[in-house]
Parts: C-alpha cells; structure tokens; sequence
C-alpha cells in the first residue's frame, strides 16, 4: 500500500528509477529543474518542459499526460536537487479554483510508493509539487506543495532560466475597491468640441451636441481584446466573454433590461446588437442602442453594467473600454476606461438618467461580483 505524503514532509527513496505523475482536472504541465546547490540551473538544459521533453536523469513521458521518468543514478554529480512543478495552461487561472492536484510516485514497475494530495492553494497557477535532494547515502523524496502565484515564466527566471517574455502579472488591488474622488468635486462635462473626454467615477455629461440640441439617439459600445499568457507550451490567446447589458429603472425599480439573453426592451427603445463570445477583433465588441425619445415616461434611468460571462476576474480583461457614441452621426462623444484589474467580475460602468426635460450621463466605474445580469440587477440600485 501506498505511503500518504504530507507537506514538508521528507522520505529516503530507496529505488534508483522512479515515475513522478499529476492528477488534474484543468489542462496542465508538469516540469522538472535540474538544481545545482545553489538552487539555479546550470543552463537552459536543465529545464525539462513539453519543448524539451529530455534532460540528464529526467524525461517526459510521451504516452503518459503529466508524467516523467527520473532515473536518479543517470542525474550529473553536480546536481543536488531536481525539482518538480505542475503549472496550469492557463497562467492567469488559479489553482485553488479546481480540486487539489493528485501526485503519485511509483517505481519502475509501476507499482506507487507514495502518493500525496496538493492541499489549500489559492490564487496560484503554478505550484512546486515535490523536491528530490542528494544526500550522503541516498536520495530524498521531500512534499513541497508550495504555490507560485507570479507564474511558470516568474519560477524559471528565478531559478536561472532566461525567458523571453515576462509573466503576465495582474494589477494589484487598491484597499478597500477603488479610490474615487466626490462627484461635487468634479466638474460637468459638456459633449462636443475637438477632443473625446474620458470619465472618471461621478463625472456628469450632459447629452447634447455642440450647440446645445439635445441627443435622441446614442450608442453604448463596449471593447476588450483576449489576453495572451506564456507557460511551458509557449503563448496562446485566451478568450475572455464580457457582456454589455442596459438595465431600465422607474426610481429604484427594475422595470426592464435589454443584453444578450433579451437583445430588445419590451417597447424597442432600447436595443443589443449582439453578443461577443471572445474580445477578438478591432473596435467595439458589443453595442447597444438608446433611443432617448423613445424611452417610456415611467423610465428615469438606463444602467449600463459589464459582467464576465465564464467568471474570469477583471484582472485578466485586457484593453477593455466603454465609450458613448451619438447614433446619428457615429461621433464618439465620452469614453471610459475597464482597465483597474481586480478580483471582481462585473463593473457598473454609468447610467443615463433624466435630469428635468433633458438627459444626463454619469460615470459610475464601480465593481460588482456578477457573472450576469440577474447577479447584477440587486447591486445596481445603490447607484441610482
């Protein structure tokens, strides 16, 4: 029966020829660093990865997914340490999001020596599985378990490994969400003129054209790019699904919406165009469309939120960006940025409200835990 490792915990192997294998759900890699003392690789041979499947010691094996051979007496003298580490595909997911990875060490045969579950990671994407150190008499087997939470890219630099491109790193989150001065501090803006402005959190516009003629018509658009991460397999584009949707209100009320699962309100003054499934491609992604005269009497506001679809957090939404467009002449009137990263997945990104006769815009920029509109809709009503 097989011996329950448990980390930290360190064990003398006493077979020469061994076969380290991960268990897990999500797509992964498992990688070996050949160490010296100084707990650095002699070159970019000592890294054992899916390019360059074979080192001194320690292979990859092709018909076994996430599995390597080590055979201990074929590993250099100035060797101390070969080093063990699982990341996943996907570096800007994380671990503690899936079921703990599974090790298991077996001899030549097959048959498991010792096996060992990889407990409480969190917001990692890369973990150090397990160590095997030189000692006088023997190796050792050592449990790491430790997370990584800066990436493959980060660990190999680390350990003496040049990459070519850093790791992709989110943005820190501000205490306590973000910083936002008082709206009676900030200036209203009028529209039109020779430059686009960008809002901040609690900046007013007021919808008119230059001249002062009100607006009937604008356009809601919002645009991201899919992010591009590095990890053993090189880079690769990850897709990331946000959704625009238009929320109507009568005072506090939820009276009507319009996003991708209901593209039209019920009376057509306001309209999705769409659904955007990636980020992929140039300019807007998904638009929706404000008939401002069409809009019912009983209607005082229009919310517009932004929510990720499959829960990616918006530390890994890219180039993201809303901007309000005048539906008639396709002028850009205001722009807003989604660049602030954080661990949320939903933004109330402003709302369009009726200020006597005529129609104002107000940036909100404030971060919600949504994945859809019905998540959305109860938090929106602070802001209204």
């Amino acid at each position: 029966m097989a011996a329950q490792l448990t980390q930290g915990q360190t064990e003398v192997l006493g077979v020469d020829d061994i076969i380290v294998s991960v268990r897990h759900q999500e797509a992964i890699d498992l990688s070996a660093f050949l160490l010296t003392s100084e707990g650095r690789v002699r070159g970019i041979d000592d890294l054992i990865f899916y390019n360059q499947p074979t080192g001194q010691g320690v292979r990859l094996l092709p018909d076994r997914p996430n599995a390597a051979a080590i055979a201990l007496r074929e590993i250099p003298s100035e060797i101390d340490h070969v080093r063990l580490v699982v990341s996943l595909d996907d570096q800007l997911a994380q671990l503690g999001d899936y079921p703990a990875p599974e090790v298991s060490i077996a001899d030549a045969e097959g048959n498991i020596l010792y096996e060992y579950v990889i407990e409480e990671l969190g917001a990692e994407s890369t973990v150090v599985v397990l160590d095997l150190d030189r000692s006088d008499l023997a190796w050792q087997i050592r449990a790491q378990g430790q997370g990584y939470r800066s990436g493959f890219a980060a660990l190999a630099t680390g350990h003496g490994v040049a990459i070519d491109n850093p790791p992709v790193t989110a943005p820190e989150t501000p205490p306590n969400g973000f910083a936002h001065p008082a709206a009676s501090e900030l200036p209203e803006l009028a529209l039109g003129g020779s430059y686009t402005p960008e809002l901040v959190a609690g900046q007013d516009v007021a919808l008119r054209k230059e001249g002062g003629a009100e607006l009937t018509l604008v356009n809601m658009a919002l645009g991201w790019d899919p992010i591009k991460i590095r990890g053993p397999h090189g880079s690769r584009d990850v897709d990331i699904d946000l959704d625009a949707s238009a929320l109507l209100f009568s005072g506090r009320q939820l009276v009507d919406a319009a996003f991708y699962g209901q593209l039209s309100s019920q009376d057509g003054s306001v309209r999705h165009q769409g659904d955007h499934l990636t980020g992929e491609g140039k300019g807007d992604n998904e638009v929706i469309v404000v008939h401002l005269t069409d809009l019912p009497q009983r209607v005082t506001a229009v919310v517009f939120v932004v929510t990720s679809y499959a829960g990616h957090t918006f530390q890994r939404v890219r180039n993201a960006f809303w901007r309000l467009v005048d539906g008639t002449s396709k002028a850009e009137l205001v722009r807003g940025n989604l660049r602030a990263g954080g661990a949320h997945t939903g933004m109330v990104v402003a709302k369009v409200y009726r200020a006597g006769a005529a129609w104002k815009l107000q940036a909100i920029g404030e971060p919600i835990q949504a994945g859809h509109l019905v998540e959305a809709a109860p938090q929106v009503t602070r802001f209204l």
